[in-house]
């Protein structure tokens, strides 16, 4: 799928959900993707962040991965600078 005008409007629109929460979990269950948990306003959101070459995408979900026991090197700086800002 083309990664068009139409598809940016419709991702802008769904991550309007996260103004103003606050980043409070950062996984990487695999190379390829990232999970960035959000807090606002009592209610719990995840974001998942996938950049494989043939699945991309970006979208809120409820699904939970399973994680690694020891978070790769780019998951700890990504919660090193992310979750230092936001606490």
């Amino acid at each position: 799928m083309a990664f068009d005008g139409i598809v940016t409007k419709a991702i802008a629109g769904e991550l309007q959900t996260l103004t103003g929460a606050r980043i409070d979990k950062i996984f990487q269950p695999n190379k390829n993707t990232v999970l960035l948990g959000f807090y606002l306003d009592g209610s719990n959101y995840l974001l998942n962040l996938c950049v494989d070459v043939s699945n991309y995408r970006i979208h809120l979900t409820t699904h939970q991965k399973n994680n690694p026991k020891v978070a790769p090197n780019f998951c700890m700086v990504l919660r090193k600078h992310l979750l230092r800002v936001t606490h």
